[in-house]
């Protein structure tokens, strides 16, 4: 099991400018993320919010600005819900164990450890009688829950969850709510929300964007 980081900085974000195809669309922003971190980033659509968790990610680099990781620094990332097509031929296990890619190299394959964790994952989920349906066959609250385990799988020092509650009935946000709570023990959190009233620990970091 990966162990948790001490209190220490997980990312820093200094004076990042961000552009979307040639237009600006964040400028000059930072933001220091420690361990034990709960950061919910709020504002208006097309502020940047879903730009700034690739950046953190590594999947958008800024155009201007630092961007610093800690050494060995693992990161769970949930995508927009919408942002992926469901229609490519995966099932629910295969997606999930892609969240294990960040730890292998290109030469590597899974070894029974990994499929150790997959398998753990899946049934803390309620996801094993799903493992092997295509994507396309879930429900909303299904896919998400999916989503979330391919976060957890590798378990990550630092969770980033963009939109984590969009399209899911009431029981379902209240099972997510309860399952970030836990999580949040473990490690540090951003999400990204356009509710006020995102749940959140008293000690949590609100960051308008």
């Amino acid at each position: 099991m990966k162990t948790y980081l001490p209190p220490m900085m997980l990312i820093s974000l200094q004076h990042i400018n961000i552009a979307y195809e040639g237009r600006p669309i964040l400028s000059d922003f930072s933001l220091d993320i420690h361990s034990g971190d709960f950061i919910v980033l709020r504002g208006q659509n097309g502020g940047g919010k879903t730009s700034l968790l690739k950046v953190m990610v590594g999947l958008l680099p800024p155009v201007a600005g630092r961007v610093e990781r800690a050494p060995g620094l693992t990161l769970g990332y949930l995508p927009q819900y919408r942002s992926i097509d469901r229609r490519f031929p995966i099932t629910v296990e295969q997606t999930v164990r892609s969240g294990l890619l960040s730890q292998l190299r290109w030469w590597q394959r899974y070894t029974s450890a990994h499929r150790q964790q997959v398998q753990s994952i899946l049934q803390r989920f309620g996801l094993e009688a799903l493992a092997h349906q295509p994507i396309e066959a879930l429900s909303g609250g299904q896919w998400q829950r999916t989503l979330l385990a391919r976060a957890l799988v590798s378990q990550p020092h630092l969770l980033l969850l963009d939109e984590p509650d969009t399209h899911l009935d009431n029981a379902t946000k209240s099972e997510l709510y309860a399952t970030l709570a836990e999580e949040h023990t473990q490690r540090a959190i951003v999400v990204v929300s356009h509710d006020a009233h995102f749940p959140h620990p008293a000690e949590a970091r609100i960051v308008d964007v």
